[in-house]
């Protein structure tokens, strides 16, 4: 009787060492998204177990004009229309609010979110993440002054609105004053700023320099905004 040969061939150690340099890599990045996952968990503040007393609400009063940021160009002033209960967004956090613009002079509507543009389109909130420079430097201000489910009155003017620059697609001319009608809807719990690269570009996209409105030569700074 002739016994069957088996060949057993013997795998090289190179490709051996390269197959577990795959699975240790494999294995440290599952570790490092596993972790990651876990630290942003622990950095989301626990919004719902904040508590509320009335010191909180002292300067909350409807129909009062109240200051809420001012510089030598302009000033951004909030009237509460109607009361809201929960908390302020921080800077960093999205926001969603329905608006409508007003030119105070004219009081011409020049946007209103809650409209309708055609058969089709769907009303959708605005989003934006408050206090990055993502909008006129009125709208920072005046969000952060909000609080979830209240409704606001927001006048902006010189460089809290579009300064002299104005907003062309808009019909906006230079040095209006707006108003804005908003209703705070939703803040999200993640906070995310720009980095050092982010804020530069910002600045380079958003800076222009021109004469202030009284012809004294000053030159000041104007901050676009994305719609």
């Amino acid at each position: 009787m002739k016994s069957d040969s088996i060949q057993i061939t013997s795998v090289p150690k190179k490709k051996k060492d390269k197959k577990k340099k795959k699975k240790d890599k494999k294995k440290d990045r599952k570790k490092k998204k596993k972790k990651k996952k876990k630290d942003r968990k622990k950095e989301k503040p626990e919004h719902k177990e904040q508590h509320w007393n009335a010191e909180d609400f002292k300067n909350d009063k409807i129909g009062v004009p109240r200051l809420i940021a001012q510089d030598g160009n302009g000033v951004c002033e909030k009237t509460i229309l109607k009361f809201g209960t929960g908390r302020k967004p921080e800077k960093g956090q999205e926001v969603a609010l329905h608006c409508v613009g007003t030119m105070m002079k004219s009081r011409k509507k020049f946007w209103n979110t809650r409209e309708k543009k055609g058969e089709g389109h769907k009303v959708k909130p605005y989003k934006f993440r408050v206090g990055t420079g993502k909008v006129i430097k009125g709208w920072d201000a005046g969000v952060q002054a909000m609080r979830l489910g209240e409704t606001a009155k927001i006048v902006v003017t010189g460089t809290y609105a579009y300064g002299l620059k104005g907003n062309p697609k808009w019909g906006i001319p230079p040095n209006c004053d707006l108003e804005f009608e908003m209703e705070l809807l939703h803040i999200g719990d993640e906070i995310i700023l720009p980095d050092k690269y982010e804020l530069m570009k910002q600045k380079v996209a958003n800076k222009h320099t021109f004469l202030e409105r009284d012809n004294t030569g000053f030159m000041l700074q104007f901050r676009s905004a994305p719609f």
